[in-house]
């Protein structure tokens, strides 16, 4: 069964996304230099916020379900980032995985329109994952060389498709409780912390 995708109906005040790293810092004691180990399971956390916008909300009821339903990291939903649900460059059509894709890799090879663009900061879905542009590709002919924020967790498969339109991520929220607080006639804020599981 499918997850169910994030309404637009619940539209945050604010939305925070983060690429959290796997790795593992440290200072040196002889030097102090910082030293750090990068792993590539590194993953999506997202926060929204909610405004109580000093009344009930006209969909307090909805936004409290959902809130609950997702508690505590089992159940799954599916989210876009709602200020670039569409890449800014020009790529669109039905763009492909043009060579395999492994583990760590830190750049995608896309077949694409010819001449297509993204830039940095566009999202897109290939795989089992959702990738960040790290900066401006043009496509050569119809090859796009994209560098990407996030690595490549696992393997993708060549002609696999790149959905750019709304891509979603899969995130749940792993606190054990969530809800929503209210005062006569009014919903206070409330926050939700969301992760790729």
């Amino acid at each position: 069964m499918a997850n169910p995708v994030w309404t637009d109906r619940l539209y945050p005040a604010a939305m925070e996304w983060r690429l959290m790293k796997a790795g593992a810092q440290f200072r040196s004691p002889f030097t102090g230099s910082l030293q750090a180990v990068s792993f590539v399971g590194e993953y999506w956390a997202i926060n929204v916020s909610f405004s109580g916008e000093g009344r009930v909300r006209a969909n307090s009821g909805e936004l409290e379900a959902t809130l609950m339903y997702l508690a505590g990291g089992v159940n799954q939903v599916d989210i876009f980032h709602w200020a670039r649900p569409q890449p800014r460059g020009t790529m669109r059509g039905s763009p492909t995985v043009q060579t395999v894709a492994s583990r760590g890799d830190a750049t995608l090879v896309l077949t694409v329109a010819s001449g297509a663009t993204l830039l940095a900061g566009d999202l897109f879905h290939a795989g089992s994952q959702v990738f960040m542009v790290r900066t401006n590709c043009t496509a050569v002919s119809t090859t796009l060389t994209v560098p990407l924020v996030n690595r490549v967790r696992g393997t993708i498969a060549q002609a696999s498709p790149v959905l750019w339109d709304r891509p979603l991520l899969t995130v749940v929220a792993p606190e054990l409780s969530a809800g929503l607080v209210y005062r006569p006639g009014m919903t206070l804020p409330a926050d939700l912390m969301l992760v790729e599981p």
